[in-house]
């Protein structure tokens, strides 16, 4: 079983319950670009595979 790996402060810096729909959606296996919710605000984020572990980032279009 790998790990999830939470990259950038945004994730520190989130409220609870926000966070807790984060980690449904990593639990769930799903992986891409979701948009989810931040205090008033919404951002995407990508969840991706390396090898075994799960990455969590902040996508920002190029």
């Amino acid at each position: 079983m790998g790990k999830v790996i939470y990259e950038g402060d945004d994730f520190k810096r989130m409220p609870r319950a926000d966070l807790l729909a984060v980690e449904r959606l990593v639990k769930s296996g799903k992986l891409g670009i979701f948009e989810v919710k931040y205090k008033e605000t919404k951002f995407k984020i990508e969840i991706k595979k390396k090898g075994m572990d799960t990455v969590v980032k902040r996508f920002r279009a190029m």
